[in-house]
């Protein structure tokens, strides 16, 4: 499968129109003012720094994608485009209050993430990271289209809606970074985000599979077409639920020594 950043420009088009967003509570971190200088690192095409925006005062957003930034420039002109990458982001020592991580984290190198995370943020500054994962079946059902897509799907990917990166063995152990990091340990928690589209919005949300975003154009092309004619519904519901795992830079006073 290519890389993320390998994609065609159809399939980034697709990610925006069929990838569901966020809870607005995601972004209501505990005693973080609205005064407070934010940091979204993967911003994508800026579906988390839509809302990001909305409700604080500074909001810097670093994508290494070419064509995301494309996006993201003309969605989400109120937030500061970054040029870097999660293990490298140009900004100074200490200089936000805390980082967004929304469906990225996954793709770090991540013990070097987190200490350029550390690095960036203020004393006792956040980090949140995010992913979108099912809480049950398309709605009506899609039976059709799933015996379509069987040759293709992948077999660690059990329903239409699994966004679940950690049957990749690099996503699976995520965690672990955390354990001799500088933060807090994670704390977790769960929030409905039910997302209600068209047929063409669902034809989006397959279209941004990586397993079907890899396939050569003509064939990429010709099966969503196929899928677009076997969904007769005019609208469907896709019930997603946001993980979200937040910590905090822990106290200097208590590193261990």
């Amino acid at each position: 499968m290519r890389h993320w950043n390998e994609m065609s420009g159809g399939w980034h088009q697709d990610y925006e129109r069929g990838r569901p967003g966020y809870p607005r509570q995601v972004v209501h971190v505990p005693g973080l003012p609205t005064s407070a200088t934010v940091l979204e690192v993967g911003a994508g095409t800026g579906k988390l720094t839509r809302l990001l925006v909305t409700e604080f005062a500074r909001v810097l957003a670093v994508e290494p994608d070419p064509e995301m930034r494309r996006w993201f420039v003309a969605l989400c002109p109120r937030a500061q485009l970054l040029g870097g990458t999660a293990e490298q982001i140009a900004l100074a020592d200490a200089s936000v209050d805390v980082v967004f991580v929304a469906e990225a984290f996954h793709w770090f190198a991540h013990e070097r993430a987190l200490a350029e995370f550390a690095r960036v943020l203020q004393p006792r500054g956040a980090l949140v990271l995010m992913w979108n994962r099912p809480a049950g079946p398309i709605e009506p059902p899609i039976s059709a289209v799933e015996q379509l897509l069987e040759p293709y799907w992948p077999k660690d990917i059990d329903r239409p809606l699994d966004l679940d990166p950690s049957r990749f063995p690099y996503a699976r152990e995520w965690p672990r970074a955390f354990e001799h990091s500088m933060f807090e340990p994670l704390q977790e928690s769960r929030l409905a985000n039910p997302r209600a589209t068209d047929p063409d919005g669902l034809v989006a949300f397959f279209g941004s599979m990586g397993w079907i975003g890899a396939l050569p154009d003509d064939e990429r092309l010709t099966l969503l077409a196929d899928v677009r004619s076997r969904l007769t519904a005019s609208r469907y519901r896709l019930p997603f639920e946001t993980h979200v795992h937040w910590t905090r830079l822990a106290d200097a006073r208590n590193e261990p020594s």
